[in-house]
């Protein structure tokens, strides 16, 4: 018997000579797929889109001429208008008996008529590293055109876990459920239970699965659990809790940033409580500074907004921020990149860095996002906003604003609130007995 590799390149080059005869040049090959023929048509060769196609025939040496025969019929019907699937799925199995439906055709598991969805439960394991891709690729597509992200945050962020879930399954033993899948790409950050990355890996995989499985492109073995956080893991470490910038922290950083621009744009975020992000896209509108950003969340996209000044920041008034900004340089930035543009100059600068480490002493987190969160502890604690118009006036939504700034509602603060409304209360009862 010939050796494997010599066979293997037999079984390519006949196949390959009696697709020429038929006029077939390029784009049409066959290889072994766990001990079955499989034949892969190019998306050139295939109308624009890329098949694959599990022939009903070993990948056995003594298979040839079964296997040449195979394709090009699937190759002479395919011109016909017929697709493969449906090519397969009249063939007779090696011993002469007939293929259960969907036993065979695409290497994606389908079913014949329907590419992409599973044949049964747990067929879907046989999907190969190109058929990730695709499958990739289709949920890119569908996000995209959803609305539920922009092209900057799948370049940004789902991207690299994307890439992550692409190298596991093209393991020598790749995994065959969701559960598998996601105990894999947990231990690349086994050091890091609870960690921030690990979190959106698993997030954004289990995303992707769901989908998937709800498509029928994934069998129901696929299906990854509602609770997350056995991948996700705890952390060993009490978290640091980014904190609001104080107003003599942000006056004193105005005084040590040199570049005019950095400061400018500095002294844009604090007075607007602005995401770094948001500083390319403002403008004058209607005589006023509004921003133009529309931020994508599972709650919805933001909408543009005025920007707004608190009342309580007499201390910004001098910087002229609306009537500067038609001709103050911004510093160039990336788009989609605003917060890491604005973090490296940052981490960069002296008394930031002095300031991080005071910070840390506190057991809390200095960070660009600072600026923004000055703005909403001023807002409710100094101006006594509702958090419906801070919300509002800062661009998310009711819910993200209680979530985000519920935790700087310590004892001091209520203390505070109840002092206030005390107050208030009692000058009403003043005016009442006055009046009365």
């Amino acid at each position: 018997m010939p050796a494997a590799r010599d066979w293997e390149d037999t079984i390519r080059a006949v196949v390959s000579h009696a697709l020429s005869q038929k006029g077939c040049r390029r784009g049409w090959t066959v290889l072994n797929h766990r001990g079955h023929a499989r034949l892969n048509i190019a998306a050139g060769a295939g109308r624009g889109r890329r098949r694959q196609v599990l022939l009903p025939i070993p990948w056995e040496c003594d298979q040839i001429d079964h296997i040449r025969d195979a394709v090009v019929q699937v190759y002479e019907e395919f011109q016909q208008g017929i697709e493969p699937d449906a090519c397969v799925a009249r063939m007779p199995r090696a011993d002469g008996s007939r293929a259960a439906e969907g036993e065979f055709g695409s290497g994606r598991g389908t079913q014949t008529g329907h590419p992409g969805r599973p044949r049964h439960r747990g067929m879907a394991a046989v999907l190969a590293p190109a058929d990730w891709e695709e499958l990739i690729a289709a949920f890119r597509e569908h996000k995209l055109i959803s609305g539920e992200i922009k092209p900057s945050t799948w370049h940004r962020v789902y991207r690299h876990h994307m890439n992550h879930v692409l190298g596991v399954v093209a393991a020598v033993t790749p995994p065959q459920n969701a559960k598998q899948l996601l105990e894999t790409l947990a231990r690349i950050w086994a050091d890091k239970p609870g960690g921030r990355t690990r979190q959106i890996q698993i997030q954004s995989t289990a995303a992707l699965l769901r989908w998937a499985v709800a498509e029928r492109r994934l069998g129901e073995d696929w299906e990854p659990p509602q609770d997350l956080a056995v991948f996700v893991g705890r952390s060993r470490t009490a978290k640091a809790i980014t904190t609001p910038l104080e107003v003599s922290h942000i006056q004193a950083l105005v005084r040590a940033i040199p570049d005019v621009r950095w400061r400018f744009a500095f002294q844009l975020m604090a007075a607007y409580g602005l995401r770094p992000e948001e500083l390319q896209h403002l403008q004058i509108h209607q005589g006023r500074l509004w921003c133009m950003y529309e931020k994508v969340a599972s709650r919805g996209k933001t909408r543009p907004r005025v920007l707004r000044p608190l009342p309580c920041d007499d201390w910004a008034d001098g910087w002229r921020l609306e009537e500067r900004f038609p001709t103050q340089e911004l510093p160039p930035m990336q788009p989609g990149l605003g917060g890491g543009y604005v973090g490296h100059y940052l981490m960069n600068r002296p008394l930031w860095k002095e300031l991080r480490r005071e910070y840390e002493a506190k057991g809390e987190k200095l960070v660009p996002y600072s600026c923004r969160h000055g703005y909403a502890h001023r807002a409710h604690v100094i101006c006594d906003l509702p958090p419906k118009v801070v919300a509002a006036a800062m661009g998310h939504s009711v819910q993200t604003h209680l979530a985000a700034y519920s935790r700087w509602c310590g004892d001091d603060v209520v203390d505070d609130a109840f002092a206030k409304a005390e107050q208030r209360l009692g000058q009403g009862l003043r005016a009442q007995s006055s009046a009365a």
